[in-house]
């Protein structure tokens, strides 16, 4: 059992995803829509695209949840904490993956900036730390994050964002990259209450990923979220209420061979 759990940590990395993983927004909220969040403004972009950092009006904390199919081994925590200075916003985060077996930690610091009322940019450095049990030792290394977010019309943004450009290398028993990822994508706002998105991602190395999904919003404290992703084919689901300055989102991705994947955020909004 614990050999199974080593492999499937070391093919499910999702924080910054190395042997064979993928980059993968830390966020419910995002999660519940396909993972289609490049155009959104948002905390947990922080593991998304950066530039929505720069639409935040005020400092906000959160953390985060994730079991993998429902197994304690394949857990993932996340903290995450942004701050509005002046026309910019900078962030700090850190996500932890793994067991005694296989152990991930990566720490992001980020900024963000309002080019315009049209135009967000940001840019983030990751430290990553990978940790292998049974005397394999440890290994880290340093990546970049980059992001755009671009309004066309009145109701329609674009997004891209780029995960490791420099190819960062993390070494280890089996030499192992962590991912270079492409992303673009769309979000249309059809009123106060309707919101859709879609994008496609790219690892150089693999297949396009397909995501899409939609946010409705019945009353203003309660937000409504489904979607679905390619690469496998996931089905997403999320829910989200709003207490005051108090953020609560929760999703389930379901996974046809393997099951259930729930997640939860609390982001705490100062005024």
């Amino acid at each position: 059992m614990r050999t199974i759990t080593f492999l499937l940590a070391a093919a499910l990395t999702p924080a910054a995803a190395l042997a064979g993983g993928e980059h993968i927004p830390t966020s419910a909220r995002f999660a519940g829509m396909g993972n289609a969040g490049l155009t959104l403004i948002d905390l947990w972009n922080v593991s998304g695209n950066q530039a929505g950092l720069a639409g935040l009006e005020h400092a906000v904390a959160g953390a985060y949840y994730q079991q993998h199919w429902l197994s304690p081994d394949l857990a993932m925590q996340g903290l995450a904490f942004a701050l509005p200075v002046g026309k910019g916003t900078f962030a700090l985060s850190a996500n932890s993956f793994g067991n005694d077996l296989y152990a991930q930690r990566t720490f992001g610091l980020a900024y963000a900036m309002k080019l315009s009322d049209g135009l967000r940019v940001g840019v983030q450095l990751d430290y990553l730390n990978l940790r292998l049990g049974d005397d394999y030792g440890s290994t880290s290394a340093i990546t970049a994050e980059l992001g755009v977010q671009a309004q066309l019309t009145e109701r329609l943004w674009i997004g891209a964002h780029l995960y490791n450009p420099n190819r960062a290398t993390l070494g280890g028993p089996y030499d192992e990259k962590a991912p270079t990822v492409i992303s673009a994508g769309l979000g249309y706002t059809f009123s106060d209450q309707v919101v859709l998105t879609g994008e496609v991602s790219k690892d150089i190395d693999r297949s396009e990923q397909y995501h899409a999904g939609i946010e409705y919003r019945p009353i203003p404290a309660l937000f409504l979220r489904t979607g679905i992703s390619t690469g496998p084919t996931k089905a997403h689901f999320g829910v989200g209420v709003r207490m005051g300055q108090l953020d609560l989102d929760l999703a389930a991705v379901m996974r046809s061979q393997l099951g259930l994947t729930p997640m939860v955020n609390l982001n705490y909004r100062f005024k």
